[in-house]
């Protein structure tokens, strides 16, 4: 069996503060909207079953996404084999990316009016691995695919790369 010590390790939480901003004026809206609601089925103004349902879910929404915030973390690993990301609660297990074709490793952090190739949208679309941050490290490999990773500290990641890919 492989040695497949770990090197480095980070764990990043979400970090987008305009989708915090978002998650948290929701929150505070169905408490607003919806609790009153809920306090008048017993009163002689009681609102429609419909509203009650309504009322139920805006509430349970309210509540569910700052704790899906709070749960998302985005999981780094460096070991003597490879580089393992997983994203939780998103994804059971870490996915490996091998380093054996890796061309260049470098910060990355964007400049001046230079677009984040760190934002949700690249996220999203798979270009890169993050939560919202705009520091992290940029992957080039040799068959001409780049991948971008969030990183607090990605001169700490790089390090670790740079170890891992001489050990092979």
């Amino acid at each position: 069996m492989e040695n497949t010590n770990i090197l480095y390790r980070e764990a990043n939480l979400f970090s987008h503060s305009a989708i915090w901003l978002v998650v948290i004026c929701i929150t505070f809206c169905s408490v607003y909207f919806a609790l009153p609601q809920l306090f008048a089925i017993e009163s002689d103004n009681a609102p429609t079953a419909g509203v009650v349902i309504a009322s139920s879910v805006f509430l349970a929404i309210g509540f569910i996404l700052p704790i899906l915030l709070l749960v998302i973390k985005l999981r780094i690993q460096v070991r003597n084999d490879g580089l393992y990301i997983q994203i939780t609660p998103f994804h059971f297990s870490f996915k490996k990316i091998s380093l054996a074709e890796l061309k260049n490793c470098e910060s990355y952090m964007p400049q001046g009016k230079e677009k984040n190739k760190l934002s949700l949208s690249h996220a999203i679309s798979k270009k890169a691995y993050s939560l919202g941050g705009k520091r992290g490290i940029q992957l080039e490999f040799k068959d001409g695919h780049i991948i971008l990773l969030e990183s607090k500290r990605p001169e700490k990641i790089i390090q670790a790369i740079k170890i891992a890919n001489n050990l092979n």
